[in-house]
C-alpha cells in the first residue's frame, strides 16, 4: 500500500510539471513583416508569369514545327491533285496529307493548357478547328470546295504565328505556306492556290 501511494504521488507531480510547461507563454509573433510579405508576393507573381510565358513558348515551338510538316504534306498532295484533277490519281498523297494534319493537330493540342495565355490559346484553337475542316474536306475528296477551306486554314495559321512572335523569334521556315500550283500567276511572297476541277473557276491565291 505504501508503494502504491508513492507511485500515485509521483504521477501527480509529473502531471503538474507538464501542465505548468504548457502554460508557459511563447515569445515571438505569428505574422510576417509587411516588407517580407510584399517581397514574397512579388517573387510568387514573377514565378507565375515566368511559368505562363514558358508555356506559351513551348506551345509556339511545337506549333511552328508541326505547321511546317503539315504544310509540306499538303503541298505534295495539292500539287499532284492540281496536275491530275482526280483523287484516284494522286496515289496515297491525300491520305498522307490528312494524316499529317491530324498528327500535327494532336501535337499542338497536347501543349494547350489552362495556363496558356489567351492571346495564344484562342488563335491556336481556331487554327486547330480549320485544320480539322481541311482534313475532312480532303477525306471527302472535295475539289473546288477545297479552296475556301485552305484559304481559311492559311489565314488561321498566320494568326497563330503573329501571336507567337510576341514570345519568341520566328525562324524563316515557320511561315511556310502551301505552294502555288505550277504555272499559276502571282507576285510577291509565297501564295497558295488550291486545286480546281478541270471546268471549274481558277483557284484564288492565298497569302
Amino acid at each position: 500500500m505504501r508503494g502504491s501511494s508513492s507511485t500515485a504521488v509521483g504521477v501527480v507531480v509529473v502531471a503538474g510539471l507538464v501542465a505548468a510547461g504548457c502554460a508557459e507563454p511563447i515569445d515571438g509573433s505569428g505574422t510576417a513583416a509587411p516588407g517580407q510579405v510584399a517581397a514574397y508576393q512579388a517573387e510568387l507573381s514573377a514565378s507565375v508569369a515566368s511559368s505562363i510565358r514558358q508555356d506559351a513558348v513551348d506551345l509556339c515551338r511545337e506549333a511552328m514545327s508541326s505547321m511546317v510538316v503539315m504544310v509540306n504534306g499538303y503541298n505534295a498532295f495539292v500539287q499532284r491533285l492540281s496536275e491530275v484533277h482526280s483523287y484516284d490519281r494522286v496515289g496515297d498523297l491525300d491520305d498522307r496529307a490528312r494524316a499529317g494534319l491530324i498528327a500535327g493537330s494532336d501535337v499542338i493540342r497536347a501543349h494547350l493548357s489552362s495556363v496558356t495565355p489567351t492571346e495564344v490559346a484562342e488563335p491556336t484553337e481556331q487554327f486547330l478547328d480549320s485544320t480539322e475542316r481541311l482534313g475532312d474536306a480532303i477525306a471527302a475528296r472535295r475539289l473546288t470546295g477545297l479552296n475556301p477551306i485552305a484559304t481559311e486554314w492559311t489565314r488561321d495559321k498566320k494568326a497563330v504565328l503573329d501571336r507567337c512572335a510576341q514570345f519568341l523569334p520566328l525562324p524563316p521556315t515557320s511561315d511556310a505556306s502551301p505552294a502555288p500550283v505550277p504555272g499559276s500567276a502571282g507576285s510577291g511572297g509565297p501564295q497558295t492556290t488550291t486545286p480546281t476541277a478541270p471546268a471549274g473557276p481558277s483557284a484564288p491565291a492565298t497569302p
